[in-house]
């Protein structure tokens, strides 16, 4: 497999939570190109689950489609920060809830195509309600809970098609040996 060799590499646009750089390469078989990259911080993304074994879900708002999804807790891991670190404090954040236990299920590369993030995925096990959510001025976020089957039916309508949602049951149902039948609705 040959590399390319990037010669330039400069930023064509910054905004809070991600920059785009564009990268002049040279491909050893004597092709140049121009990529562009987003360089963003890397996520994180928990399943939590209640000591009755109930999933806490978050429901928002996304302006990238403009629609309400129902979601996984997650966010942006802050620079220098844990990302385990970041997966407890997004947790107590976005749901007021706080976990016995938070297992790393795992990272994987968000999208290698185009950007440079990693996202970590997490499982918040013995989860129990520790207070009020904590949300940052421009998040309105409603927190509900939901048992497999629910879950189920929320993937068949498409109330969760979000596919980082979708990957964080399926890492969990793996990790938990279960039947991720749950998932195909």
């Amino acid at each position: 497999m040959k590399r390319w060799n990037i010669v330039k590499r400069s930023t064509s646009f910054t905004a809070k939570i991600f920059a785009v750089d564009e990268l002049e390469c040279d491909h050893p078989d004597g092709i140049s190109h121009t990529f562009s990259v987003i360089r963003a911080p890397d996520w994180i993304n928990i399943v939590p689950v209640t000591k009755d074994g109930k999933f806490i879900l978050v429901k928002q708002h996304r302006l990238g489609t403009d629609s309400i999804t129902i979601e996984t807790p997650g966010g942006i891991v802050d620079h220098g920060e844990d990302p385990l670190a970041a997966a407890a404090r997004e947790l107590r954040e976005e749901t007021g809830f706080i976990a016995e236990e938070i297992i790393h299920l795992k990272s994987l590369q968000a999208n290698p195509a185009i950007m440079d993030n990693t996202i970590h995925f997490y499982l918040a096990k013995g989860c129990e309600k520790a207070g009020d959510q904590d949300l940052d001025r421009e998040e309105d976020i409603e927190v509900l809970t939901a048992d497999a089957r629910a879950i189920s039916e929320m993937i068949g309508s498409n109330e969760i098609n979000h596919s980082i949602v979708i990957t964080a049951l399926a890492l969990f149902a793996a990790a938990a040996g279960t039947d991720p039948s749950f998932l195909r609705n």
